[in-house]
């Protein structure tokens, strides 16, 4: 503690001299002030360490002094001991309520002096040792949200540059299997040029919604949907490869489901992630279930589709909505339903619909059961 800086604030010089005398002992730097304005200009140029404070002075009393140092952001921090000679008890509530640490009475012990100003240096070493590291933590958060910035800046112009050699090499593969030089053999590879096109399409388009929905730029395009209608419509787009896996698809309609104001398209790409996350993880044979039905007040649409795949561990059940803990899953196996960010971009999706979507699991190698609950009612 030696070195540190410590201010008296006493208009007797006697009691300065003293106290002095003893701070100096153990080596503190001492400033000294005659009365309560001196004090207050003193302490900005200062930047004491630790104030002893008389509270009976002309001008300024002591308890205003106190009260302005604590109210002013740049000084609050500082320790006060008032040193007074004052016995009261409302005296001290006074103090207390002006913001004072500590007291000391007046004559002024020497030990007491020392124990109580070491415990008060030390409070606020501690306390400037936690606002340093607060102020390293917001300068490094600074960077990194800059860094995140151009990271997604960057990114979102990766993606868009994407686009164009995606559709024309989409555009070449349909142009080729319409032609009459393609083989039978070639056939289904170019099959399957398409469908990886189709992918890579449907993730650029979730990273571009999702970075739409972050910034709050993403507006839903409402309109009343048959959504069983909208269910076979996503279904189309894998029965082909289902049939070829022998994977079957199966549709139970729970009473009649009134059309539900929503975005078409956004919901439509939410169900073809789910079925595409559902189909990617089920074995040959399996089974994969589709269900609608309306809450009990008929309050909310329900909808779950049911996999005979993999599975999901308990502890999975969250992560696997969240973007920043796909990157961390990606590496275990199984764990990463849908690829990329499908899941992420779904569960945005639903929730701006006011909405909820969980997933449900008994364990690795049970399957999965995704659960998407949409208000029947219209959402403004």
């Amino acid at each position: 503690m030696e070195g540190k800086k410590i201010l008296i604030v006493d208009d007797e010089e006697r009691n300065i001299r003293l106290l002095k005398a003893m701070l100096l002992a153990r080596k503190y730097q001492v400033f000294t002030a005659l009365n309560g304005e001196e004090a207050l200009r003193m302490v900005p140029e200062v930047s004491p360490d630790l104030i002893l404070l008389d509270v009976m002075m002309p001008g300024i009393d002591g308890f205003e002094v106190c009260r302005r140092l604590k109210g002013e952001e740049g000084t609050k921090a500082i320790p006060v001991i008032m040193v007074t000679a004052l016995v009261e008890k409302e005296h001290k509530v006074r103090a207390m309520d002006c913001g004072a640490d500590d007291f000391l009475n007046k004559p002024v012990d020497q030990t007491e002096l020392a124990v109580r100003v070491k415990s008060m240096l030390r409070i606020k070493s501690y306390h400037d040792e936690l606002f340093q590291n607060y102020r390293e933590i917001s300068e490094k958060n600074e960077q990194l949200h800059e860094f995140q910035k151009t990271k997604d800046g960057l990114t979102h112009m990766i993606i868009h540059d994407l686009q164009n050699p995606l559709t024309a090499i989409s555009t070449y593969t349909q142009l080729l299997m319409m032609g009459r030089d393609a083989s039978e053999d070639q056939k289904p590879k170019m099959e399957r040029c398409m469908y990886f096109c189709n992918e890579l399409d449907r993730m650029i388009q979730n990273l571009l919604d999702i970075n739409k929905m972050e910034e709050g730029k993403l507006t839903l395009q409402r309109e009343a949907t048959d959504v069983v209608a909208l269910i076979d419509e996503a279904s189309d787009h894998f029965r082909l490869e289902g049939e070829e896996r022998d994977i079957s698809f199966g549709f139970c309609q729970n009473g009649e489901i009134p059309a539900l104001s929503i975005d078409r398209g956004l919901m439509k790409r939410v169900v073809v992630n789910l079925l595409n996350n559902a189909l990617r993880h089920t074995p040959k044979g399996g089974k994969i279930e589709i269900s609608t039905a309306l809450s009990p007040g008929q309050k909310d649409l329900c909808i779950a589709i049911r996999d005979t795949g993999v599975g999901l561990p308990p502890e999975h059940h969250q992560k696997i909505f969240d973007k920043f803990a796909q990157v961390r899953l990606k590496s275990e196996k199984g764990v990463v339903g849908s690829s990329g960010l499908g899941l992420t971009f779904c569960k945005m999706v639903v929730e701006a619909h006011g909405g909820k979507i969980w997933v449900e699991s008994e364990g690795e190698g049970k399957g999965c059961t995704f659960h998407i609950q949409l208000p029947a009612s219209p959402q403004r």
